[in-house]
């Protein structure tokens, strides 16, 4: 798809000179020059147009990605905003390191999430407030 929109905005920008050469090549204040450059204004603020399109689905795919972090499958379909959702992503990266967990479907990462999942719940919105809290409760967790 953004190789089509990157097709569609060379393809008005094509036009857009087109109408500049042609407007060009018109005497000063001609009809058909002011219309070719109103020609050039149109073909250019539609490939800004669809520049800002391809903008728009890059960074709705990067979130899309962020949010995809580990913490995504421990959800069980708890919704969570997005500032949230990142947050606890790294602090289940960070603790999971610090714990020297490298798998994420093992049960001792699961848990991992399941606590920062419950931090989370508790109020704890920084991904450091959250790892930190995770690992005290390990700590004091006399399983």
């Amino acid at each position: 798809m953004l190789n089509k929109l990157s097709e569609q905005i060379c393809e008005c920008l094509e036009h857009a000179d087109d109408c500049a050469r042609r407007a060009a090549e018109q005497p000063d204040g001609s009809t058909l020059r002011h219309d070719f450059l109103y020609l050039e204004r149109n073909w250019r603020s539609l490939a800004r147009s669809f520049q800002l399109g391809e903008r728009l689905t890059d960074f709705t795919n990067e979130t899309k990605r962020q949010t995809s972090a580990p913490i995504t499958p421990f959800l069980r379909d708890q919704v969570y905003d997005l500032e949230t959702a990142q947050a606890m992503a790294n602090a289940l990266v960070m603790t999971c390191e610090a714990l020297g967990l490298s798998h994420r479907d093992d049960a001792m990462t699961q848990l991992v999430a399941q606590k920062i999942v419950e931090c989370a719940q508790r109020g704890f919105k920084s991904p450091t407030e959250l790892h930190l809290a995770a690992i005290k409760e390990f700590n004091s967790d006399p399983q």
